[in-house]
């Protein structure tokens, strides 16, 4: 007899179980009024299967529990008629399919939907994060990086690499004779030659104000120099039209090769030497450290 009473308690365990869950579900729904997206849905399929569950547990608790002398006899012959006893698994399929195409035809897709949205606005954060917003090129920590990364590269794998360091000439005379609008137009060419002169391996990034810089990994020294020879000229022949008048634009540029520094910060050290000996020596040139002294 006892058997037969832990048997009959069981199904009431599960019922009790299962509300606590409703409950449960309940109270973080209403304590929790932005839920939304995916989290909304899944506590729509777990309220769902609950609710099945206590529906389930409760009638078959009362069958067994008449059965059992718990409750009045004639419960169970009411229940135990065949109409009725397919109904809780009626209700159990219907339960499982509106569960399952919750789970194929909305869940799923606004899980992927919000996957991809999370990735995009990750990339969206990385790029402001790692961009200059005027320019579009690398801003100044993520170049820095990207140097430390490339110059342990070349000196891991004994691999050439090189660096330019760009300097706008007289660029604060631009702003005050033209104005601080026509100072970023001047920045934005320099920095679209910069771009569109660099290999897709190179990389390009604004360190402050009208400086610049491009590490051109596989590149020596001589190549390096046409390279920069090749952005001067085309920014000198660029003129800049802005409301006051056309501004003529030169850039210097300093050069380095990684082969001649003993760390990262020597190489930085090194085109920028070369750069204040390109202004130094009359702008609108090219400088290598290294050909000068």
């Amino acid at each position: 007899m006892s058997m037969n009473m832990l048997t009959a308690a069981v199904y009431w365990v599960i019922v009790a179980m299962w509300l606590t869950v409703i409950i449960t579900l309940c109270t973080f729904y209403l304590t929790n009024p932005r839920i939304f997206g995916t989290t909304r849905l899944l506590l729509a399929v777990l309220g769902i299967d609950a609710t099945r569950n206590v529906i389930e547990n409760v009638y078959f608790g009362l069958f067994f529990g008449s059965k059992l002398g718990i409750f009045n006899a004639g419960i169970g012959r009411v229940l135990g008629h065949p109409q009725l006893l397919i109904l809780p698994k009626l209700a159990n399929i219907a339960a499982g399919c509106v569960v399952l195409a919750v789970l194929l035809f909305k869940w799923l897709p606004e899980a992927i939907h919000e996957r991809e949205e999370t990735e995009r606005q990750s990339v969206i954060l990385h790029q402001m994060a790692t961009t200059d917003g005027m320019t579009g090129l690398q801003n100044r920590s993520e170049f820095m990086a990207l140097t430390e990364s490339e110059w342990q590269r070349s000196i891991r794998y004994q691999r050439i690499l090189s660096l330019a360091i760009i300097d706008i000439d007289v660029f604060k005379s631009i702003n005050d004779q033209y104005g601080h609008s026509a100072g970023d137009q001047v920045i934005v060419m320099v920095s679209r030659f910069c771009q569109s002169a660099k290999r897709s391996s190179d990389i390009a990034g604004r360190l402050g104000g009208e400086e610049f810089g491009i590490l051109l990994p596989e590149t020596s020294l001589t190549d390096a120099y046409a390279f920069a020879e090749r952005l001067r000229d085309l920014v000198a022949k660029e003129v800049t039209v802005v409301a006051e008048g056309n501004i003529q634009v030169t850039i210097s540029v300093g050069l380095s090769c990684a082969v001649l520094a003993s760390s990262v910060e020597e190489f930085l050290k090194q085109a920028d030497i070369a750069l204040y000996e390109a202004k130094q020596t009359g702008r609108n040139r090219v400088c290598q450290f290294g050909a000068f002294g």
